[in-house]
């Protein structure tokens, strides 16, 4: 029951990152598309394109290092195609609402940027998320492999020690280690 429990909470809290950061996403790109609309003017919207799909994915896989690589990987996916669902949404908005009434011009310009959307978000968040994880283990390793490096450090002392008492010399390469 607790293994259930705890396997639904890691579920949730991987749906509620991946959600957030397509939010952060999207919100960052739909901003960049309508600079003159939005609440953020960046003097270079390209650097909100380029630089915040990279800094959100990072902070995602930082909070992913319990998981596997491949749960990162999985998450870069699942951000990717939220934010773009996202992206879609609010460019179809008017066409939804009743708001606009040629549809041929606004396809085109949603078909646009949704294809760089997509093109550019994946490897984007993807070298985000597996960089991330990748720092985030170095920096902020699981409880479970902090608990066995600590293990694996008190056998290697022991096993000096141990080496130490019967006389016997530490093979070659731990002989060059300062």
């Amino acid at each position: 029951m607790v293994a259930l429990t705890e396997r639904v909470r890691d579920a949730g809290m991987f749906l509620a990152w991946s959600f957030l950061g397509a939010l952060i996403v999207a919100a960052f790109f739909i901003a960049a598309f309508f600079g003159d609309f939005g609440p953020i003017r960046f003097t270079d919207p390209g650097i909100a394109i380029l630089f915040m799909p990279l800094f959100t994915a990072f902070i995602l896989g930082m909070l992913l290092t319990r998981y596997e690589l491949i749960v990162a990987v999985i998450s870069a996916l699942f951000t990717t195609i939220l934010a773009v669902v996202l992206i879609v949404l609010f460019l179809v908005a008017p066409l939804m609402a009743g708001v606009v009434t040629e549809g041929a011009s606004l396809q085109q310009f949603v078909l646009q940027r949704v294809a760089l959307s997509a093109v550019l978000l994946f490897p984007l968040v993807l070298l985000g998320c597996v960089v991330g994880r990748a720092i985030g283990e170095k920096i902020l390793p699981p409880e479970e492999t902090r608990k066995r490096r600590e293990e694996l450090a008190v056998e290697t002392r022991a096993w000096h020690e141990q080496l130490a008492k019967t006389g016997a010399k530490p093979p070659a390469d731990e002989a060059r280690k300062p």
